[in-house]
């Protein structure tokens, strides 16, 4: 007798099979009772539960991952998401405006009697301009996650945590080409001196430091944040991949990022 078709007798206990008929200890009559025994699974169940995903690096291995090892750290990221890292990344994002808010005032310089009231008012307007870029960032932030939540959900039904994770720890391109943007534009950017007392001579000094600052621009600015800009879509692409558990492939993914990258990148330039 096999183990499966074995049972308890319902009189006396003793072990019968689903073939006897009677009870070899008792005697008693087995048929009806038989039919009641429940038939043993054929098969383990199709699918075991999802084990919980437990996060592999702690924020400093992220961002060094992100360098050397993306579509680990991506995963890492999607799959056990924080707003911990991306308020970091927001954090730098703003020290480098504010540095190159310094670099701008260091190159520009004013003489004349009222030099000082004037580079205490445009220290003032540069302050302002960076504080106001970083809530502007911070929006951006959220509403770019908000999009991406939507336009690469493909049934994943993912949560706006794991978007704004992977929207956020993206931004490290940003911080990288920032850092390489300070470092050209401390050499390269040209000193603008100012007579306080000349505004005719002030105004021209402004259209010829204008048109340095546009070639600048094209020369190294729009190649350096076009590649920026592929960067981070790459970076977001696979973040989207892995969050919205393979769902939404990786060239979707990248190219959602690549087009609000775009928009938001010549819509500055445009400003």
């Amino acid at each position: 007798m096999s183990e499966e078709k074995n049972f308890p007798c319902p009189s006396c206990g003793a072990l019968v099979s689903k073939d006897d008929i009677y009870c070899k200890k008792c005697g008693v009559n087995l048929i009806h009772f038989s039919k009641t025994v429940p038939e043993a699974p054929s098969s383990l169940p199709e699918r075991l539960p999802e084990e919980l995903y437990e996060r592999k690096f702690s924020l400093t291995q992220r961002f060094y991952k992100l360098l050397t090892a993306p579509s680990e750290a991506m995963r890492d990221i999607a799959l056990a998401p924080d707003y911990e890292g991306v308020l970091v990344v927001i954090a730098l994002d703003v020290v480098l405006l504010s540095v190159a808010a310094g670099i701008i005032l260091q190159k520009i310089q004013f003489s004349g009697p009222h030099a000082e009231e004037i580079s205490a008012m445009v220290s003032d307007l540069l302050i302002a301009a960076t504080f106001i870029a970083g809530i502007l960032l911070v929006a951006k932030w959220a509403v770019k996650s908000l999009i991406v939540k939507y336009a690469c959900d493909s049934g994943s039904r993912w949560n706006f945590k794991t978007t704004a994770s992977i929207t956020g720890y993206a931004y490290i391109a940003d911080i990288i080409m920032g850092i390489i943007g300070i470092c050209i534009g401390w050499f390269l950017l040209p000193t603008l001196r100012l007579e306080s007392t000349d505004l005719e001579a002030m105004r021209q000094a402004f259209k010829d430091y204008e048109a340095q600052l546009n070639w600048l621009s094209l020369v190294y600015t729009l190649p350096f944040s076009l590649f920026g800009l592929l960067w981070k879509s790459y970076l977001g692409g696979l973040g989207t991949h892995f969050g919205t558990k393979e769902k939404c492939s990786l060239g979707m993914g990248i190219a959602v990022f690549s087009v609000l990258s775009l928009i938001y990148l010549l819509f500055s330039f445009v400003i």
